[in-house]
C-alpha cells in the first residue's frame, strides 16, 4: 500500500474538488503495485465541456490534474485556437483565450511522455449574429430626363421598393442582395420619396431616396416631325403625307429611308407620354444591313452648341443606334435611354453639346440587329437649342473627327440568304467605367441549333471586373429567340444541361463551348455577376465542343483564347470573329428539351436535334501599331493586319491529343471566307484579308 498512500496524499493537496470518478481512477492506478521509482506520469482534464464566454474570460478556464509536465492540444489542429498557458507541470489551470466563432473544438492535454489520460473537453463558440444590412445611394436624386437615373442598393437580404406616388416610374420594385433601381419617369416639378426596405419583421431596415424633377422649361423647337395623320400601312419611301416637319430648321430638310413603314392605328403614341401626337408613327423593320431612317440638312442656329433631341419610342436603347453627323458621311453615336421594357411607349430626351458649332445636322436611326415582334416604332421627333431646353446640353460630341460609315469593324456582311438564320446584337455596361457598349453580335442557325459566328470587339474596358467566373454559371435562354429555335442547354427542373449524343456505348456529353469566352468579359462580383458577363452564357453563344480538356480541340481552343487576350489586345481595339463550320452533318447531339424519362434512354423521343460542327475558326483584325487612334475604315492596307485560325473539332489533331498552337493552324481570312461563304471584315481592303504572316502574330 505504499504507492497508494503516496497517491492519496497527493490528492489531499488539490486546490479544487476531485471527482469521485477521477479519484477511483487514481486508486486503480495505485493498485498496480511496484515501487515509487516506477510511477508512470499522467495528465488529464478535470473540467466539463463548456461554451466560450465572450464577456468573462475566467469562465473559459480548464482544470488539469497531473503529476508530470503537460502540453495543451486541440482538434482540429488547424483551428485558430489560443490558450494561456499552453503548457505546465502538475495540477494547474489554463484558459482558452480565443477560438473561431461559430465552431467547436476538442481541447485536451498530454503528459510529457506523450500519453493522454481521460477525455478532451468540447469548447463551443457561438457565431456572430448577422443582421440585415442595407444602404442606398444616392440619398437625393436630381432626375435628368436625358440621362441614366440609377439608385444603387447594397444589401444582404431581399428588399422591396415603393413610392406612394404612382406617377414615379421605376424598376425593379424588388430584388435580393445588391442591385440597381432605374428611375424612368418623374412628374415634372414634383418631389417623390422612394423607400427601400430590406428584410422583414423586427429585423427590417429601410432607406429613402428623395427624387426631384425640376419643372420643364417650355422650349421652342426649331425642328419637329410628328408624321402627320395620313394613311397608315404605307412604305415611307413611296408616300409623302408623313413629311410634316415644322420649325425654323425644317425648310431645307430631306430624308433617307429604307425598310420603314408609316402606321396610323390604335397602337400609336396617343396618351402614352406628355405631348404625344397620337397619330401616324414610324416603324422600322429588322434588317441591320439596310434599315435606317435619316433626317438630313436640319439648319442649326448660328454659334449654338447645346441641344436637346427628344422622341417617343417603344424600343429599348440597345435595339437602335442613334447617331448625328454634320455632313451625312461621318457619324457620332448618342447615348440615350429609351423604353424601360420593349413595347412601352416612352418619351426620351437626349442632351448633347457640340465641340464646335456646325451649320446643319443629320440625325440617323438604325437598328442594331434586334428583331422585335411589333417593330421598332418611334414618333414626335423634336430638336431644340440652348441649355435651358429640357435636358439641354450634356454628352460632348465632336462632329469633326468621327467614324465614317455604318458598320462596326468586326461585323460580317449580312448573309444574302437569311433562311434559318437570326442576327442580334447584345449591349451592356462595363463593370468599372459603366460604358454602355455593344457586347457581341451573333448569327445563329435555327435549323442546326448552333451559332454560325460571334463577332465582338476586344479592348481592356471589356475586361473590367477581372477574370473571375460567376460562382454559378448563369446558363440561360436567348430571349430574342423562341425555345424551338435554339438548343436548350440551360437548367430545367434540375435536369442535366449538356448536349448529348446517343451512341452505342452510351450517351456522350458535349461541352457547352463559349464562342465568346466568359473570361473576355469582366464578371465583377462572382455572386452577382455583371450583365456583360452573363450575356456570354446565353444559348446563342454556345456550341457543341469536345468535352475533355485534355483532348486536341480544347487544347488548341483554350490556347488561342489566352493568346489573343494576352498578346493581341491593343488601344485601338482588337476585332474578333469566332465561328463554327459544318463540313457534314454526320455528328448529331440532342439538347435538354426532353420532358420526361432518363436522358440516357429518351434522347431521340424527347429532345431537339443539334448538329455538331466539324470545325471552328477565329478571325482577328487590328492596326499594326495598336495605337493609331483612328477608325479601321480610315486606315490604309499597310496600317492593318488580319489573320484566321482553323481548328478541327476532334480528339486527335495532326496526330496529337495535345497539339501546340502554332503557325500551321493559321490561314487567311479570305480562305475562311471561301470555305464558309461569309464575308468577314467587309470594310477593309482585300489585300488585308489575304494576309497570313505568322511573324505578324508572334509565330
Amino acid at each position: 500500500m505504499k504507492q497508494l498512500s503516496i497517491l492519496f496524499r497527493g490528492t489531499l493537496g488539490f486546490p479544487f474538488p476531485v471527482s469521485g470518478a477521477f479519484a477511483l481512477c487514481l486508486l486503480l492506478l495505485a493498485s498496480c503495485g511496484g515501487d515509487d521509482s516506477s510511477d508512470e506520469g499522467y495528465a488529464a482534464i478535470e473540467s466539463a465541456s463548456f461554451t466560450f464566454d465572450e464577456t468573462t474570460p475566467a469562465n473559459n478556464a480548464v482544470r488539469v490534474i497531473a503529476n508530470t509536465g503537460w502540453q495543451v492540444f486541440w482538434t482540429p489542429e488547424s483551428a485558430a485556437v489560443r490558450v494561456e498557458p499552453a503548457s505546465g507541470s502538475g495540477n494547474g489551470v489554463f484558459y482558452v483565450r480565443d477560438m473561431p466563432k461559430g465552431a467547436s473544438v476538442q481541447v485536451g492535454v498530454r503528459a510529457a511522455s506523450g500519453k493522454t489520460s481521460g477525455k478532451p473537453v468540447t469548447v463551443t463558440r457561438a457565431a456572430d449574429a448577422v443582421g440585415v444590412t442595407l444602404s442606398v445611394a444616392p440619398g437625393n436624386l436630381d432626375f435628368n430626363p436625358a440621362g441614366e437615373n440609377r439608385i444603387t442598393v447594397t444589401s444582404n437580404a431581399a428588399w422591396q421598393a415603393s413610392c406612394p406616388d404612382a406617377a414615379l416610374k421605376f424598376s425593379p420594385a424588388s430584388g435580393t442582395g445588391d442591385g440597381v433601381i432605374t428611375v424612368s419617369d418623374v412628374p415634372a416639378g414634383k418631389r417623390c420619396v422612394l423607400t427601400v426596405t430590406a428584410g422583414t419583421g423586427s429585423d427590417a431596415k429601410s432607406e429613402t431616396v428623395e427624387i426631384v424633377r425640376r419643372a420643364d422649361v417650355q422650349d421652342d423647337p426649331f425642328f419637329t416631325l410628328d408624321f402627320g395623320d395620313g394613311a397608315g400601312g404605307v412604305w415611307a419611301d413611296g408616300n409623302q403625307e408623313w413629311k410634316t416637319q415644322t420649325g425654323a430648321g425644317a425648310s431645307t430638310v430631306s430624308y433617307e429611308v429604307y425598310n420603314m413603314r408609316i402606321n396610323n392605328d390604335n397602337f400609336g403614341s396617343a396618351g402614352k407620354y406628355a405631348g404625344a401626337s397620337g397619330k401616324a408613327y414610324a416603324k422600322l423593320f429588322y434588317d441591320p444591313a439596310k434599315t435606317y431612317f435619316t433626317i438630313a440638312h436640319i439648319a442649326l442656329p448660328a454659334a449654338e452648341t447645346d441641344y436637346t433631341l427628344s422622341f417617343g419610342a417603344i424600343f429599348e436603347a440597345g435595339d437602335m443606334t442613334l447617331a448625328i453627323s454634320a455632313d451625312g458621311k461621318s457619324w457620332k453615336p448618342l447615348t440615350y435611354t429609351a423604353a424601360p421594357t420593349y413595347n412601352t411607349w416612352t418619351l426620351t430626351r437626349v442632351g448633347f453639346t457640340l465641340k464646335e458649332p456646325v451649320g446643319e445636322l443629320y440625325i440617323r436611326f438604325s437598328p442594331t440587329g434586334t428583331e422585335r415582334a411589333y417593330g421598332l416604332n418611334f414618333d414626335d421627333i423634336r430638336l431644340s437649342a440652348g441649355h435651358r431646353s429640357p435636358g439641354g446640353g450634356g454628352q460632348q460630341v465632336d462632329l469633326g473627327t468621327t467614324v465614317v460609315g455604318y458598320r462596326w469593324a468586326e461585323l460580317p456582311a449580312t448573309p444574302a440568304d437569311m433562311t434559318h438564320k437570326k442576327i442580334h446584337t447584345f449591349w451592356a455596361s462595363t463593370v468599372t467605367s459603366k460604358q454602355y457598349l455593344r457586347n457581341y453580335t451573333y448569327c445563329y442557325d435555327t435549323r442546326r441549333h448552333s451559332p454560325l459566328w460571334i463577332a465582338h470587339p476586344q479592348h481592356a474596358c471589356y475586361q473590367e471586373g477581372g477574370w473571375t467566373r460567376p460562382a454559378t454559371d448563369p446558363w440561360a435562354q436567348d430571349p430574342n429567340m423562341t425555345v424551338e429555335e435554339q438548343a436548350v442547354m440551360w437548367p430545367i427542373d434540375g435536369r442535366a444541361k449538356s448536349l448529348v449524343s446517343d451512341t452505342p456505348e452510351g450517351p456522350y456529353q458535349w461541352q457547352r463551348g463559349h464562342l465568346l469566352a466568359s473570361s473576355y468579359r469582366g464578371c465583377g462580383d462572382k455572386n452577382n455577376p455583371a450583365e456583360i458577363n452573363k450575356q456570354t452564357f446565353l444559348a446563342c453563344n454556345i456550341s457543341a465542343q469536345r468535352m475533355d480538356n485534355s483532348k486536341a480541340f480544347q487544347t488548341l481552343w483554350a490556347a488561342a483564347e489566352r493568346r489573343f487576350t494576352d498578346q493581341y489586345v491593343c488601344a485601338d481595339t482588337l476585332y474578333c470573329v469566332s465561328g463554327a463550320y459544318f463540313a457534314d452533318e454526320n455528328t448529331r447531339a440532342y439538347d435538354c428539351s426532353w420532358i420526361s424519362g432518363d436522358v440516357r434512354y429518351s434522347l431521340v423521343e424527347y429532345s431537339k436535334e443539334c448538329i455538331v460542327p466539324t470545325h471552328y475558326y477565329k478571325l482577328l483584325l487590328r492596326t499594326r501599331s495598336g495605337n493609331l487612334r483612328k477608325p479601321i475604315q480610315e486606315c490604309s492596307a499597310g496600317e492593318l493586319k488580319a489573320v484566321g485560325f482553323w481548328f478541327e473539332n476532334a480528339d486527335v489533331i495532326k496526330g496529337s491529343t495535345a497539339p501546340t498552337l502554332g503557325a500551321e493552324f493559321m490561314v487567311s481570312v479570305e480562305e475562311i471566307e471561301k470555305i464558309t461563304g461569309f464575308t468577314f471584315f467587309p470594310d477593309v481592303p482585300a489585300e488585308v484579308k489575304r494576309q497570313c504572316v505568322p511573324s505578324d502574330w508572334g509565330f
